[in-house]
């Protein structure tokens, strides 16, 4: 897998892992709804995917859910910088393959 692809897989991954994050705090004053995460797997040939979504086996409050808000901002934050981290990596490939075609022609 080159470099770009294994960028956008983990873009699409961190992604998910937002939207995941996103539904559990909407859900955060749902009785009974349990928060769920994304499990992330390395793939053999470069890159990441969003391998399955797991709930959380947190104690559930009387009447709520047992979504953590501080929880959920980290990660919020944490997949954000990933995504942003694999932007950035597409954008210096992309930079590279263009310096490279220029001497070549």
């Amino acid at each position: 897998m080159d470099g770009i692809s294994a960028s956008v897989s983990g873009a699409q991954t961190a992604a998910q892992a937002v939207a995941l994050s996103a539904t559990n705090i909407a859900n955060l004053n749902t009785p009974g709804y349990q928060a769920s995460t994304l499990d992330q797997q390395a793939l053999p040939q470069g890159g990441v995917v969003g391998d399955a979504v797991r709930q959380s086996q947190a104690a559930l409050s009387p009447g709520s859910s047992n979504v953590d808000l501080a929880t959920e901002a980290v990660n919020t934050d944490t997949q954000g910088a990933g995504y942003q981290a694999d932007l950035k990596a597409m954008q210096v490939q992309n930079n590279m393959l263009g310096t490279a075609l220029d001497l070549k022609a």
